[in-house]
């Protein structure tokens, strides 16, 4: 048997079945790691949490900007999460600074009232109109 490629030894039939079933369990890990991040309800409660931490950095924003002084959003960074995690697009902390500056003029302080206020219409008649469907 000189000669022959080490790459085609023989193996024994207990260390290609542990092979096998070892590539099993990491197909298996993987296959239930795309379910999770595809299932409906997971895919929507990422979306949800994006859009409640946007509309917490909003409403951190103009509340700032309303409470007197107002501000100026200076500069806004993703934190690094640590080493070896695992994250998904869009699931990083951000960090904002701000600077202080004079106060707003009326003019935008009414048409901001105006914003909110058809904001909250809007949102009334949303959530009418669903009762009636429901």
């Amino acid at each position: 048997m000189e000669g022959r490629d080490p790459a085609r030894a023989r193996r024994e039939p207990a260390q290609v079945q542990a092979e096998i079933e070892r590539t099993q369990r990491r197909l298996a890990a993987a296959i239930d790691g795309i379910t999770d991040r595809t299932n409906p309800r997971n895919v929507a409660r990422r979306g949800f949490d994006r859009v409640r931490d946007v509309g917490g950095h909003l409403a951190e924003e103009a509340r700032v900007l309303v409470s007197g002084g107002g501000a100026v959003r200076g500069e806004s960074h993703e934190i690094e999460p640590p080493e070896g995690t695992v994250r998904l697009r869009g699931d990083g902390e951000v960090v904002t600074t701000y600077t202080a500056r004079g106060p707003l003029p009326t003019e935008v302080l009414i048409l901001g009232a105006g914003v909110g206020l058809v904001v909250v219409i809007g949102v009334v008649a949303l959530v009418r109109r669903r009762a009636r469907r429901g």
